[in-house]
């Protein structure tokens, strides 16, 4: 089923949609079109699907193929609280108006990653998925920073609340990333860029200690020296970042390759 919305939104479902739930995913998008303004490219693809495959966010943005496409996975919102579904899909909405563009997707590696890639030999698939959690990390600080400075308040505190409840999921990844240098960068880095939602709201002065206190019990599995790591990148890089998205990608990279990876590798 494909269907023109307001001139903004084309819809497409797939598998066994109740069309109630279709309409108020569709009107959360809508309104924050009206509120925010239109996606960047005006046009925007919405792909509701019953069943998802594998693992995943309930909800995704990308901008690929030249404009925005938000993915919805319906068997992944089973359970959720509404306001975190709220949370989690505007935040998508958002991401088009702010990211709708193919260069926010296929980001150059920068300088400091090419040279990394060449100093330890490291595999490609690596350097894609460090890119991917350093730029993810300072699209999702801008979409926080957006929706929050707009109004969205209320949904966008319990969308980061559940992105900050450690899962046991992640305690098994843990478990088997720790004993292998790579994987456990990659860890680190993606815990970088699943906190980094969060961290527009430590300068709140009614949530900010609540939240920090999240992010804590976020990292608490780790061991002292990473954690220390991870709050070393939230204070002296991410709670810095300019509206620059494109230089935050690169400080934040940087940061990554000088302080994660040099460290892990370097005398392996």
């Amino acid at each position: 089923m494909s269907t023109n919305v307001e001139g903004l939104v084309k819809i497409k479902m797939f598998g066994n949609i109740n069309q109630d739930t279709a309409k108020k995913l569709l009107d959360i998008i809508i309104e924050c079109y009206e509120r925010l303004g239109p996606p960047m490219t005006y046009s925007v693809d919405l792909n509701i699907f019953e069943v998802s495959e594998g693992s995943g966010f309930f909800a995704s943005h990308d901008a690929l193929h030249g404009k925005p496409t938000i993915n919805i996975y319906l068997d992944r919102i089973s359970g959720l609280p509404y306001i975190v579904v709220v949370g989690g899909v505007r935040r998508q909405a958002a991401h088009s108006i702010l990211h709708g563009a193919t260069e926010y997707y296929k980001i150059r590696f920068p300088d400091e990653l090419k040279q990394a890639i060449y100093d330890f030999g490291l595999p490609e698939n690596f350097a894609l998925q460090i890119l991917y959690g350093a730029s993810m990390a300072a699209k999702e600080y801008n979409v926080t920073k957006f929706l929050v400075d707009s109004g969205f308040v209320e949904d966008q505190i319990a969308y980061i609340k559940f992105m900050l409840e450690p899962t046991a999921e992640e305690f098994q990844a843990w478990d088997v990333a720790k004993s292998n240098p790579l994987a456990r960068i990659i860890y680190l880095v993606m815990t970088i860029r699943d906190v980094s939602c969060a961290i527009p709201m430590l300068e709140d002065s009614r949530l900010g200690d609540e939240i920090k206190e999240c992010l804590d019990k976020k990292v608490e599995h780790l061991l002292t020296s990473y954690k220390s790591t991870i709050q070393k990148k939230i204070s002296e890089i991410i709670q810095k970042f300019s509206e620059d998205t494109f230089q935050n990608i690169n400080l934040l990279t940087k940061a990554i390759v000088e302080d994660i990876i040099k460290k892990e590798l370097e005398f392996l």
